[in-house]
């Protein structure tokens, strides 16, 4: 709802004293903007009234509208008034209103409490200097913005009623704004008051709808109102709802779902559940949303509404509310910060600096560009001027340029500065300025912009510099069109040549050519030209004499703005010289300087060529590796200089037997490298080297000598060994070594499946040994039992590898990659000293049990065996040697029985005694058993396993155990799984048993809280 002021509203109280038609609002606004504390109130005479700030303030506490004529106020005359009223402190602070001043430019100058505490501050000063944008919704904000140029641009206060946020709570509030003048009449901002009416408003609507007839009254208020009756669910409208909508009047009145209906159906469910929380209490509402217009496209509204009408039960019987077309505002606000958007994205992006200065040159604005070309933050450059940016040496330069502004010959000026930066380096600067005029013409400040020319200064002095270079250069320079017809050549272009200036100018450079290179050569150059810009390389030209030359050359192409090319410019140097040089030093560098054979780096070139080539063609190359049979006496008996011309004949030999495309090289001494390409077949390589190896064969006459040698050949075929050429070359050796073995003047074919496998090997071999070294190893032990009484007899400790990815790994995993190698005896002495450290440390802890170790055969046998053993038990005294039994497989006694029985019986003296391991699978086991001193027997666990169900497997452990009984050894069964077993073994005569049925093997931790659980049970 909206007070629209008609043309007698500004004259009201333009005078010294105010109407008495004049409103609250009005006197408001004169006294607040004329800085009274009291106005006359009608024409002077015996009957003018005195209007004082506190007569103002009771009237507005008493609760009468901004609306209210004075004339309805009992005002005092003025031979009555009090001669000291209250002034504009009192109407500011003491009136229930929100009171607000702002400028033009939507700045807030004056506030009351009340307005800053609707707002959320704490105190006035908290609120001046901000705009509505930093207050309220951005939404919000531009409508207001929008009434305050309404209001400035009309020069006419405007009333309206709208809901506001009061302290964070929605009330209805009638709103009145007007101009604030200037002495000469100038608007220099607008003032407001808001009055909260939510109150009234709600007594306004009962009223109505007790005495009045809802049509007659909807009839009269500019926005689109609703009344709904809850208990019918009927909703009635005033005529401006249906004009707002383009219905007819039949929608007046209608059921509530019809208004729901219009809604947009994307807003609905919103709609309806803020309806449904203003129903259960949630006190009054405001929604924005899409609602259908007759003809069908959607308006945006502001819907305000709330309860008015409760039954005796507190349940609402009636809503009232209002809506107003906001489609506009919207629109409004959209495109202003559409604008204001571009305009930023604009301004941020724009590579140039934008600036604005106050009269005195002090940076007012300043654009990012500043902080991407000068490296200082806008805000510590903001109230600086350019000139402290300068380099010294440009100050006077900008105060001549910036002359004809200050006195005002010219409206604008360029120079061309350096800028100091914040690294302290310096730009070149195009500076544009321009002078910021007033209304009066006054110069109030510049504009302009700053521009980065640093590339093109150093551009500028690039050309005199190249001026400078193009007289005096040692290269020939030449500049042509971009037709190659010649358009300028330097004094050094005409001695390289031999022709005048001008016999070439207007030429085009195919003079030039000497028909060395192909046309494809040319076309590649200008096909590099044209995409690139430029061409680097050698070519061979042709002088005026027709005397070839060889010349380096650089051609670039020059464009202008739109990158067409206008010109090419190239720089040659004769390299003829050069050249030769080269030639001749390439040839050293890659050929033997005795036999001129290709040499080690070319061979690799060659290597690479017949790789590529064997696999391009799906055939097979053949890389040889040559040494000489027999030329080491031939060189030391007649001298070296007869043994280079030996070399020499080789050399041709060896090229004659090969063909076009092949390659034979000398690696050294009388050692020689050859490649076969195109080879279908390996079987080819018989015939190959058979006839290369004849030839070879034969006599050599030199100085009436005939001497004779013969070659050892090594031969690895590609792409089947799949090798770097290094590689093949180290196989193809091997393959030699391996012929020289096979008794000379032979060849040997490399197997690359064979040394794969070796070399796997050895990886897994350097691995285990890394996990020795790296801690990954460690021992795990089993009980042994007497079946008899139950008590523990021993533990066997077992090697497992915690491999990192792997997990635990079980010795037969890893063990075997080491057997028969250096490292096994390493690792059985890492085991050895282990195992007796834990028992010496188990002995301390109370549990003296026997422990067996396992020994390899290599181990055992090994000189330096006993010796550890020693020292091993010399580095704990405390345990007692007869604890350590060590572990030999049956198989590992089949060897030298009398020097194995030696080396037992030397232990046998340091206190340990031996088991044989794994007993029954060998062959000697009688023969072992007589020979050997052994204390016990184990009986393999293959056997023990199937003992139960296998005859055969029964019988075998029967007789082991018949044998130990007749030879006066222990037996102990290994394997064990189930009671059943342990129960036959002891039928049987055999009480000691190890295995899963038992307990599995457990690092040393488990092993000691297993041995005291068991004697704590046992």
């Amino acid at each position: 709802m909206e007070h629209k002021p008609n043309p007698t509203d500004a004259p009201r109280h333009a005078g010294r004293h105010l109407a008495p038609e004049c409103t609250l609002f009005d006197a408001l606004s004169c006294l607040l903007t004329r800085g009274l504390s009291a106005i006359p109130v009608g024409e002077a005479g015996n009957g003018q009234k005195i209007l004082s700030a506190a007569a103002l303030v009771k009237a507005w506490q008493a609760g009468l509208p901004g609306e209210t004529p004075l004339s309805a106020l009992d005002l005092e005359t003025a031979d009555t008034a009090l001669p000291e009223a209250p002034g504009a402190e009192t109407l500011i602070n003491g009136l229930p209103l929100l009171l607000w001043m702002k400028d033009r430019q939507g700045r807030f100058l004056l506030v009351n409490q009340s307005f800053a505490e609707s707002c959320g501050h704490s105190a006035p000063q908290s609120v001046l200097g901000k705009t509505d944008l930093d207050l309220w919704p951005r939404e919000q904000a531009e409508l207001y913005r929008a009434q305050d140029a309404d209001v400035m641009d009309s020069g006419r206060p405007r009333t309206m009623i709208e809901e506001i946020i009061d302290k964070g709570i929605p009330a209805w509030f009638e709103t009145y704004k007007a101009p604030v003048r200037s002495a000469d009449g100038r608007i220099l901002g607008t003032l407001g008051f808001a009055c909260n009416i939510s109150e009234r408003m709600r007594q306004e609507a009962s009223a109505r709808h007790d005495k009045t007839p809802l049509a007659y009254v909807l009839a009269t208020i500019g926005e689109g109102v609703w009344d709904r009756d809850l208990l019918s669910d009927q909703v009635s409208h005033n005529p401006r709802w249906c004009e707002m909508l383009g219905l007819d009047e039949r929608y007046l009145a209608h059921p509530a779902t019809t208004s729901l209906t219009l809604v947009h159906p994307d807003d609905r469910a919103r709609l309806s559940r803020i309806i449904d929380t203003c129903l259960c209490g949630g006190g009054a509402f405001c929604c924005e949303y899409r609602i259908r217009h007759a003809d069908g496209h959607y308006l945006w509204v502001r819907d305000r509404g709330d309860v008015v009408e409760l039954d005796e039960h507190g349940q609402p019987l009636r809503m009232v509310g209002s809506i107003a077309d906001i489609t506009l505002a919207r629109e409004t606000a959209a495109a202003l910060q559409e604008s204001q958007n571009r305009y930023q994205q604009v301004f941020d992006n724009v590579r140039e600096v934008i600036f604005q200065t106050d009269t005195l040159g002090h940076w007012e604005l300043l654009n990012p560009a500043w902080t991407e070309i000068s490296g200082f933050s806008v805000e510590e450059s903001l109230g600086r001027s350019f000139g402290d940016f300068l380099h010294p040496d440009d100050r006077p330069h900008k105060y001549r340029a910036f002359k004809p502004i200050i006195a005002r010959t010219l409206p604008h000026c360029s120079a061309t500065l350096r800028l100091r930066c914040h690294d302290g380096s310096y730009r070149w600067m195009d500076i544009f300025i321009r002078a910021q005029l007033n209304e009066a013409g006054e110069v109030i400040g510049t504009s302009g912009t700053l521009n980065d020319v640093t590339a093109r200064v150093a551009a500028e002095d690039y050309l005199r510099l190249t001026a400078s270079v193009f007289r005096h250069a040692h290269e020939g320079i030449i500049i042509t069109d971009p037709h190659s017809r010649i358009l300028e050549v330097n004094d050094s272009f005409c001695v390289l040549t031999g022709y005048a200036r001008e016999d070439v100018i207007g030429q085009n450079t195919r003079i030039l050519r000497s028909g060395v290179h192909e046309p494809a050569f040319y076309e590649q150059m200008w096909t590099e030209l044209r995409s690139t810009g430029t061409w680097q390389g050698e070519t061979w030209n042709r002088k005026k004499s027709g005397e070839l030359y060889a010349q380096l050359g650089n051609i670039s192409a020059v464009r202008n703005e739109a990158g067409q090319t206008t010109h090419y410019v190239g720089l040659f140097t004769d390299i003829t010289d050069l050249k030769e040089s080269q030639r001749h030093l390439e040839h050293l560098a890659y050929h033997d300087v005795l036999t001129q054979l290709p040499n080690r780096s070319l061979l690799a070139d060659r290597m690479q060529m017949a790789l590529a080539q064997a696999e391009r063609n799906n055939t097979l190359a053949a890389v040889a590796y040559l040494d000489l049979d027999g030329f080491k006496p031939v060189n030391d008996r007649l001298g070296h200089d007869v043994g280079d011309l030996l070399l020499v004949e080789i050399a041709r030999r060896l090229q004659a037997s090969t063909r076009a495309g092949d390659t034979v090289a000398r690696l050294g001494g009388d050692e020689f490298a050859l490649i076969y390409n195109g080879l279908e077949h390996s079987d080819e390589c018989e015939q190959v080297f058979a006839r290369l190896l004849a030839s070879i064969a034969e006599p050599v006459v030199i100085d009436s000598l005939e001497l004779r040698v013969t070659a050892s050949v090594g031969v690895t075929l590609c792409p089947l060994d799949g090798s770097d050429p290094d590689t093949l070359l180290s196989h193809a050796d091997r393959a030699m070594y391996l012929a020289k073995q096979a008794g000379r003047n032979c060849f040997h074919l490399f197997n690359p499946e064979r040394d794969r496998a070796l070399r796997a090997h050895r990886d897994a071999q350097t691995r285990v040994e890394s996990a020795l070294y790296g801690g990954e190893l460690e021992l795990h032990y089993q009980p042994k039992l007497d079946t008899r009484s139950n008590h523990l007899t021993g533990v066997e400790a077992l090697i497992r590898w915690k491999h990192p990815q792997l997990g635990l790994r079980m010795p037969g995993e890893f063990l075997p990659m080491v057997s028969e190698s250096r490292f096994e005896i390493e690792l059985g002495n890492w085991v050895l000293a282990t195992a007796v450290a834990q028992l010496d440390s188990w002995c301390q802890a109370g549990f003296a049990t026997p422990m067996s170790v396992n020994i390899s055969a290599r181990h055992l046998a090994h000189p330096g065996f006993v010796p550890h053993l020693k020292a091993v038990l010399d580095a704990h005294p405390q345990v007692d040697a007869g604890l350590l039994q060590l572990e030999v497989l049956e198989t590992t006694t089949l060897g030298d029985l009398q020097r194995i029985a030696a080396i037992m019986a030397e232990c046998n003296r340091l206190g340990v005694s031996f088991a044989i391991d794994d007993f029954g699978i060998g062959f000697g086991a009688v023969n072992s058993l007589r020979s050997l001193p052994v204390r016990s027997i184990k009986i393999d666990r293959s056997f023990i396993h199937n003992m139960l169900d296998d005859d055969d497997d029964l019988a075998t452990v029967q007789g082991v155990i018949s044998l130990a009984a007749a030879f006066h050894r222990e037996v102990i069964a290994e394997g064990v799984e189930t009671p059943r077993h342990c129960q036959a073994l002891l039928k049987l005569g055999c009480h000691q048993v190890q295995g899963h049925g038992i307990a599995r093997p457990m690092p040393a931790a488990h092993m000691q809280v297993w041995m005291q659980e068991h004697a704590r049970r046992h």
